[in-house]
């Protein structure tokens, strides 16, 4: 059959929890799991059933891009799909546009040549958006600077006198010397910090959601010598309920820091970190790419597409992101997907043959291609748009 099983990537950073993945898709290996990925990047090429890189696969047999998206993207699948499992908060982390990571993978290229640590892994930009299958508290780019001020003043009230108050002219200005600031003086905005939220009588979860404090909290728990364990009261505080999902464009601050989920992007790997990290830092560069201005975060809209599939909008024209629930679905003349099922099974019929996928199987359908999907439970599908 045309629809082929693949199988991902699981990734097992340290910021993962030890049991979603393995409820998903099975087996385990006793340490976090934090991600599946479900995609033809480099570092997480997946497996086709029967032997074989999905890269290879698209690359071999123009159908599955199709004609049309083939000459677009040169052969290449433009998405990537994950899952991500998430028990401490991330890295405060931006992406690039597709004109800096361009720039920054050729400004690179002889510091890989040497073999020496870069700041882009590809030439792609990286946008994303991430849907809640449990519910995820997030930070997603700056607040006000005002509204900054005035939280700064109440929880590090002696640094702010002291020291942040001359430094919140603009977002900006706020952000970067806050790294710059000498040891002595961010040690001391963190043991305020962490007086003023053992003193405070703001909980830490409000039944669902981590807060504020309890982000800054856990900050501090996983971090306690980082001056990103402040940015909580920079950053909007997001809240996703099951099913809502969340756009991030690239040059935004961003970090996840609690809950499981469905991660759509570019075929992109370029992180650049700002915090709440002990990986290599380039501050200069992702001053570059970051956009310093307050953020009115929007959730994705829902809709129902043409198959009657629910449709999230999407913040790029090189993915999409859809569910589908109980039911029948007659499918034709669709892009290229990547379907994983989450709960349940889903039977494909095509050209008199069938294939039968179940909890935690995920498979490539090529585009073009005529075929019915029963469904009896839930799966995510994850397609380049049509133009």
């Amino acid at each position: 059959m045309e629809i082929r099983k693949i199988k991902g990537v699981v990734k097992d950073y340290a910021w993962g929890n030890n049991d979603f993945i393995p409820s998903l898709i099975g087996g385990g290996t006793g340490k976090p799991q934090a991600e599946l990925w479900l995609g033809t990047h480099h570092s997480g090429d997946a497996e086709v059933e029967g032997g074989g890189k999905l890269s290879d696969l698209i690359r071999s047999d123009v159908q599955y891009l199709g004609e049309k998206d083939w000459k677009k993207y040169g052969g290449r699948l433009p998405l990537l799909m994950k899952v991500l499992a998430i028990a401490k908060p991330l890295s405060l982390q931006c992406h690039p546009n597709k004109s800096q990571a361009e720039a920054g993978w050729q400004k690179e290229e002889e510091k890989r040549k040497r073999g020496e640590e870069v700041s882009y892994q590809d030439d792609n930009e990286k946008c994303e958006m991430i849907l809640a299958l449990s519910p995820i508290t997030a930070l997603c780019g700056f607040r006000d600077i005002e509204v900054m001020k005035a939280d700064l003043a109440a929880v590090v009230p002696g640094a702010f006198g002291r020291t942040l108050r001359a430094l919140a002219t603009d977002i900006e200005n706020l952000f970067m010397s806050l790294f710059s600031l000498p040891e002595d003086e961010k040690k001391a905005i963190l043991s305020e910090l962490k007086v003023s939220l053992s003193s405070s009588s703001d909980p830490s979860w409000d039944g669902l959601f981590l807060t504020r404090e309890g982000i800054s909290r856990e900050c501090l728990e996983e971090y306690p010598d980082d001056i990103g364990c402040i940015f909580p009261y920079l950053m909007n505080v997001v809240h996703l309920q099951i099913g809502e999902a969340m756009p991030i464009t690239p040059g935004t601050l961003h970090a996840y820091v609690f809950g499981n989920g469905i991660e759509v992007m570019n075929d992109s790997d370029n992180v650049l970190r700002g915090g709440l990290t002990k990986k290599r830092m380039d501050l200069p560069e992702l001053r570059s790419i970051m956009e310093f201005t307050p953020l009115n975060v929007e959730k994705c809209t829902a809709s129902e597409d043409g198959f009657g599939r629910t449709l999230f909008s999407s913040p790029s024209s090189a993915f999409e992101l859809l569910s589908v629930s109980s039911g029948t679905y007659e499918i034709k003349n669709d892009p290229i997907a990547i379907i994983l099922v989450t709960e349940g099974c889903i039977r494909f019929s095509a050209k008199g043959e069938s294939l039968m996928l179940e909890k935690g199987e995920s498979a490539v359908i090529p585009a073009g291609l005529e075929y019915t999907m029963s469904v009896r439970g839930s799966a995510y599908i994850s397609e380049v748009p049509d133009a």
